[in-house]
This record gives C-alpha cells, structure tokens and sequence, in this order.
C-alpha cells in the first residue's frame, strides 16, 4: 500500500492504483475520512466508472444514468436523460468535472429561469446528484450546486398550492355530470387526496369495505403509453384511504367499464393522450384547477377536520412528515388572518367590560 502522507493543508493523502493501472491521489481531512474515500473510490472502480481527475461531464452523465439510474421506472429514467440533453449537455457537457463552478451551475438555471418552477426543479435536482455522486466517488471536492436556487414565480406557486374553497369545488362537482370519469377523478383527487398516477393505476379490485388501497401508479413512457412498471412514488404511498360518503356516491355512479376505475377508449389504462385532455379540461375552467389543487383541498379537509398530523401523513402518502407540517403551516397561516379578526373582536369586548385601576391608589 502507498505511503499516507500529510499535507501542509492538514489534510491526508495517498496515491492509489486502480483496475486499469491508473493511479489516484485520495485525500481526507482524517485517516478515517481518507480510508472512506478510498473505499469508495474503488468501489467505484469496480462498477465500471471513469474515475480520472480530467473525467468530462458528459462523460460521467453516461455512467451516471447507467450506474444510479438504471432501477428506476421507465418514465423517471427518460425525464433524468432528457433534462440532462435539453438544458445542461450544451452548457456542461465538454467541461471537465473539476472545472465546473457555481457560475456555470447558474448560467444553465438562467437559460430555464422562465420555465415552470416544476421543471426548474428538475433541472437542479439532476444536476445535484450527477454533482453530488460525482464527489462521493471523489472526481471533485467541493459541490458546485450547493447554494444554487430556482427562480420563483409566486403567482404560479401560490395557485399550485392553492386549496380549492367549498364554493369552488361545489362549482366543480356541478359542472361535470357524476357517472363521467372527469368527475370520477375529481373526486379522488378532493375526497382521497390521491396523486393524478395514483388515480390512474386505481383498480376497482383496490376498493372494498368502504376503504381503498394504493397498491400502484401510472405514468407515461416518451411515446405516451403507460410505464409497464407500476410501482408507487415510496414506500409511504402504499396505503388504505377511508372512502367518506361523497367518493362513495361517485364511486357507485362510475361505470365499471374495464380493470381500472378510470380507462381509455378501449377498455385499457391511460394513456397520455387521456391525460392530457383531462388536464386541459380543468384548466379551463373558470377557476383553473390542476391535479395538485384537488389533493391540497384533500389535506385542508384534513387539516380542518382536526385529523392529526401523523395521521394527515399516512393518508397523504408523505414519506417525511415535513412535507406534511410544511402544508400544515400553509394552510394555518392562511388560517391565522380570520383569527387575528376574531381575537382583535374579543380583546374589544373584554376592555368593554373591564374594570380600570389605578394600581397608585
């Protein structure tokens, strides 16, 4: 084995030689921390990856699909690989990894600053673990995405995260006939808080005693058709959701036309095509409603209902319960304007009724 040297930084460092006869200098602020990056350099080493100090981005993209990104759904895999070739190939791909600054993480967020909020997440989402596995197996030491944000459209977050009121989604259930599988959907999007895929890989074998099980998810391949792997966003979004009174009624009313509570045309599960109409649908409605909004109205019932946040969790599908306290606390300080009005009101009627002492006397 190589000599451990220190340096006069105080770190440690030794030279090792990989598979291929390649050698590397490892560093770590302790022997401990050295003996970490070492094993998993070569660990690293072992799968395959490139793990050289001039490894260029669009090099490491390659390996990083292949080697992290490999057990992923279909249609996760493709979104990771086409954010990669639409919005940082271009910028980052002909750098070397150790090259790579904050400055040039930023530039690539600027050229999507006018996107989504949802897909500006994307974009830094992959660039942060293609960047973060990149330092774990030690081809650069510091993170160039730390500190890196997104540009926020308000507007856009604050509908996103908008409730629908009990107005608005009467409004909603009386502008679809019930029996229709826009209603359907409606409806286990506001009485379940079930996620748009949710909804689609709901089979009527998942509904029975008045409870509904989320055993899978649909998403959508490039070419539209359903990912044949069903499985659920995490563990914590397998669950038993109680069906109330008006998911029931809905239920009754759908016709059982096929395998899923909700099908295409010809019996089958959705398609993209299928999704897309009945998006565009509730955008045009009056009060333009997404997927998202019918599942926050669900967690404000919830919340008003005084269920528990642990419990809000379970039904939610949350795999962290901060995501949970975070809607919670949205919702709570919308909440917290009607209670200054009524505290204001009480405080008024109880100087009222006070009796003033002069504490001197």
């Amino acid at each position: 084995m190589a000599k451990l040297t220190k340096r006069a930084d105080g770190r440690y460092q030794r030279k090792i030689t990989l598979s291929d006869g390649t050698k590397k200098i490892v560093y770590g602020k302790s022997i401990a921390a050295l003996k970490a990056a070492e094993d998993a350099l070569r660990d690293a080493d072992r799968q395959g990856l490139t793990v050289s100090d001039h490894t260029l981005v669009g090099e490491w993209a390659k390996q990083w699909l292949k080697v992290y990104k490999s057990g992923l759904r279909q249609g996760t895999y493709e979104m990771y690989r086409r954010v990669y070739n639409n919005n940082i190939m271009d910028l980052l791909g002909a750098m070397e990894l150790r090259d790579v600054k904050p400055v040039h993480i930023k530039k690539v967020m600027l050229t999507v600053a006018k996107k989504s909020e949802s897909w500006q997440d994307k974009v830094l989402l992959t660039m942060r673990q293609l960047f973060r596995t990149a330092r774990q197996n030690h081809l650069i030491i510091d993170d160039p995405t730390e500190g890196i944000k997104i540009t926020k459209h308000s507007t856009k977050k604050n509908e996103a995260k908008k409730a629908l009121t009990q107005d608005q989604q009467n409004a909603l259930f009386s502008t679809f006939e019930i029996g229709t599988q826009i209603y359907t959907f409606c409806a286990l999007g506001s009485y379940a808080g079930l996620r748009r895929e949710e909804i689609y890989g709901l089979q009527w074998g998942d509904i029975a005693d008045d409870q509904l099980t989320v055993n899978r998810a649909i998403t959508f391949l490039k070419d539209g058709s359903p990912d044949p792997n069903q499985s659920l966003k995490s563990k914590a979004a397998h669950r038993v959701i109680p069906i109330i009174d008006d998911l029931q009624t809905a239920l009754d009313a759908a016709p059982k036309t096929g395998l899923y509570v909700l099908t295409a045309p010809d019996g089958s599960s959705y398609t993209r095509k299928e999704d897309n109409h009945l998006c565009y649908v509730l955008r045009c409605l009056p009060h333009r409603t997404t997927p998202h909004m019918l599942r926050h109205t669900y967690a404000t019932s919830l919340y008003h209902a005084g269920v528990d946040i642990r419990t809000a969790q379970y039904l939610l599908g949350h795999e962290s319960i901060s995501v949970t306290a975070d809607i919670y606390t949205h919702i709570g300080a919308a909440d917290s304007i009607g209670t200054a009005d009524a505290l204001n009101d009480y405080f008024k009627k109880s100087k009222g009724s006070q009796k003033v002492v002069n504490p001197q006397k």
